[in-house]
């Protein structure tokens, strides 16, 4: 299947984002391979290289040689709404994800005090201490929730052996400022119908989120049977989750 190209560096961008506004990647992971604790079957970067909870200190970014990269980010005479960890992969994976979000956090409030601070994560470390109490330096934790039920979470995500659905539910609860981002799709594997959808629903009103953010798949994905959800629909979706079950959500697409 055709994906497009990883991030080549630490940071990249600006990327005029649709939810987060102009924003500064940092990549926390390698240039040349995806490494993740999930293999999702949309994944715009496709099949996972990598598919693991512990990735090798050799292969990812020092925390100095990431902190160097950002401040020279946000020296640069440009606006800047967001620095975002995402990346070619899932950045609470490294090693030294804490001690990293705590620096680049000291950078923003002497360099950039009016940048905030955002993670794109599926979410596969929210259950740990460690990455708990590193969220509350982070002004946007947006979390992955695809699905709402073990059986989906395994067909879409299609995580390492030892992540459990229930103990990332369990990890999402705790999070007081909780964004959560979900990607809908159909094919031979879908979340917005029948029992998958229906979970789905009952599980974030379950967590009651700050917000929710869903969209689908418009780029390449890892399997060809993924079909994307139209707007006119991921629309009626975020209306019907407003009005009917007083949850916060915007849907986005591509005009």
């Amino acid at each position: 299947m055709a994906s497009i190209s990883l991030q080549p560096s630490i940071i990249y961008g600006p990327v005029l984002s649709r939810r987060l506004g102009r924003s500064i990647g940092i990549n926390l992971l390698p240039v040349d391979r995806k490494v993740c604790s999930f293999d999702c079957i949309y994944c715009q970067y496709g099949r996972t290289a990598v598919l693991t909870t512990a990735p090798s200190h050799e292969m990812l970014p020092t925390a100095e040689t990431v902190f160097w990269a950002v401040e020279k980010a946000l020296k640069k005479p440009r606006t800047i709404d967001v620095l975002t960890f995402s990346g070619n992969g899932e950045p609470t994976l490294h090693p030294e994800f804490s001690e990293i979000v705590r620096g680049v956090s000291r950078l923003v409030d002497r360099i950039r005090p009016n940048v905030k601070i955002a993670l794109l994560s599926n979410a596969s470390r929210v259950m740990e201490d460690e990455i708990q109490s590193t969220l509350q330096w982070i002004d946007l934790p947006i979390m992955k929730l695809d699905a709402g039920d073990r059986d989906t979470f395994q067909a879409i995500n299609r995580p390492a052996t030892s992540i459990k659905f229930e103990s990332i539910v369990s990890g999402l609860k705790s999070i007081k400022n909780l964004v959560l981002q979900s990607v809908l799709i159909d094919g031979d594997v879908s979340n917005t119908t029948g029992n998958a959808f229906c979970a789905w629903k009952a599980l974030i009103c379950e967590l009651h989120p700050r917000k929710v953010q869903i969209y689908s798949s418009e780029r390449p994905t890892a399997e060809s049977s993924v079909i994307c959800v139209g707007g006119n629909r991921l629309k009626r979706i975020a209306e019907d989750l407003r009005s009917i079950y007083g949850v916060d959500a915007e849907a986005f697409w591509r005009e």
